[in-house]
């Protein structure tokens, strides 16, 4: 329960002194009392609140390990196919300096044979 932060007794008392009749400094005290407890956060309020901020909290954390899960397995994704292109251009190296080895010898035994 909330309770007003002001004296609404001395503060009707005042307006009567001011001019007011008891009916007006009741009216104008219940007016004010409305407009500032109207813009005051219960303890519920802010119970709320927290409970509503835990519960963002919790679903950016999940969805914070749900995008490194996903990075993570993007990542090892793309190291298996730069694994896959590295060995085949280690086959088509190992290919071509086998050709070039092989030239080699053939140009040798040409040249052992017409010398």
């Amino acid at each position: 329960m909330t309770t007003a932060a002001f004296d609404t007794h001395k503060i009707i008392k005042e307006l009567q002194e001011a001019g007011f009749d008891e009916s007006q400094a009741e009216a104008v005290v219940a007016a004010i009392g409305t407009a500032v407890m109207g813009n005051v956060a219960t303890k519920q309020d802010l119970l709320d609140t927290r409970n509503e901020l835990k519960q963002d909290i919790k679903d950016v954390r999940n969805e914070l390990k749900q995008d490194i899960k996903d990075a993570r397995s993007e990542a090892k994704q793309e190291a298996n196919e730069l694994r896959a292109t590295m060995q085949a251009m280690e086959l088509r190296i190992t290919l071509r300096m086998g050709g070039m080895v092989m030239a080699g010898v053939g140009l040798m035994l040409a040249l052992d044979r017409l010398l």
